[in-house]
């Protein structure tokens, strides 16, 4: 799995507040446009595979009735012609959904091939009705509408290929010579097509959408703790490691912090649960906030205990930074009346940083920020201990923490 920016204390209210106003412009923050491109994407896919594969058989049993009952020669094109052309062109987007390769590609593939069965289609019926035969746009039609309501092609990709094909028509018809009446008027029939297909299509896409907005808070909301909005331990196991492996192959340090209010039973007990819950909640949004820079995140660890983990810090961002976090929550100026570190809500901060290039693993650097953080609680509290990562591992009593070492 590729590492992303995983510290995005923002994105719940982004896809909440997306949820509110919907999406009538059909455009979300870059962010989550760029995440939405590849959902749609594998969405376009399975619907295209569909409507690919029964236009195909369509456009093979008209053509076997052509072969066994052959139309009228106008102006030496058989009447097979357009099916022949079609199924080709229907072949290819179908091979496209079944190819990984291609799959990503598939609406730029599959708009050309729309395309250029459109200009043939067109070009085959203006060509018939020089020649004096009734004038049927039911291909056409049938073009703009199935690529528009049946493919999956977003909103804009349909406005595109619809108003091309008429524009085309227009054109193109004044250019053969048909009367400006027949021109008109059947460019207005294209025209009726293109809006209902390019109506369903904005529909579609829409739709989509919402689907995707609330596909996208429901796996958020699973990864964050439900109290504080950090991401929860089962999240921090799976990026931890992430992190560790990037820094690995980047040769930049990693600096994991771990956060506990000092005496919060205390506090619970003193000032009950709903004071507890709204302390965890402030200490949680302090802690976020740290998390700055791409790749740095925050998570709670468990009941009172949070963790900062920092990806490539700086020497004296990394020493400054844990210090300003203590005082940032000393000036939340939380009552405690219970503590005898200080009248205020304090915390005790254990620091380690381990370079992954080094040989040193994971469970290592997190045993030594562990250790530290016991130092700091046993030292008297309210304070950040660092601990020297590079030294020997060797797992201790104060290790309280069970992780698989990663080479």
């Amino acid at each position: 799995m590729a590492l992303e920016k995983l510290n995005r204390p923002d994105l719940d209210s982004q896809i909440l507040r997306q949820l509110e106003t919907g999406t009538p412009d059909l455009r979300f923050t870059p962010m989550l446009e760029k995440e939405f491109r590849q959902f749609c994407t594998t969405q376009m896919v399975s619907r295209g595979r569909l409507a690919a594969s029964v236009a195909f058989l369509f456009a093979l049993t008209i053509s076997s009735i052509e072969i066994v009952f052959p139309g009228p020669v106008i102006d030496q094109i058989p009447s097979i012609v357009p099916f022949a052309l079609l199924a080709p062109l229907l072949g290819v987007i179908l091979l496209t959904t079944y190819i990984p390769a291609l799959a990503r590609y598939y609406e730029p593939i599959a708009g050309t091939a729309v395309l250029l069965a459109g200009l043939c289609s067109i070009y085959l019926t203006q060509v018939a009705s020089l020649n004096g035969a009734s004038y049927v746009l039911a291909s056409v039609v049938l073009i703009i509408l199935y690529a528009c309501r049946f493919l999956g092609f977003r909103f804009a990709l349909g406005v595109m290929l619809a108003s091309c094909l008429v524009v085309t028509h227009f054109f193109s018809g004044l250019l053969v010579g048909l009367p400006m009446r027949e021109v008109l008027y059947m460019t207005a029939i294209l025209g009726a097509a293109a809006v209902i297909g390019t109506v369903s299509s904005y529909n579609w896409e829409r739709t989509l959408r919402k689907a995707f907005i609330e596909q996208r808070l429901l796996n958020e909301l699973a990864q964050r703790d439900g109290l504080t909005g950090l991401y929860n331990r089962r999240i921090f196991d799976d990026y931890v490691q992430r992190i560790w492996r990037q820094a690995k192959r980047d040769h930049v340090p990693v600096e994991i912090i771990f956060i506990d209010i000092d005496h919060f039973k205390i506090f619970n007990d003193l000032y009950g649960h709903q004071a507890g819950d709204d302390c965890l909640r402030k200490v949680g949004y302090t802690i976020s906030r740290s998390a700055k820079r791409a790749f740095d995140f925050s998570a709670r660890y468990g009941g009172e205990e949070f963790v900062l983990v920092l990806y490539g810090p700086p020497e004296d961002y990394a020493r400054s930074l844990p210090e300003q976090l203590r005082q940032e929550i000393i000036e939340l100026a939380i009552q405690h009346e219970g503590s005898n570190v200080a009248s205020t809500l304090t915390v005790s901060i254990g620091v380690a940083l381990a370079d992954p290039s080094s040989g040193r693993s994971l469970t290592g650097a997190i045993q030594a920020a562990d250790e530290a953080l016991y130092e700091a609680k046993q030292g008297g509290r309210n304070r950040v201990i660092f601990k020297d990562a590079s030294e020997s591992e060797v797992e201790t009593g104060n290790f309280r923490t069970a992780y698989r070492q990663i080479s």
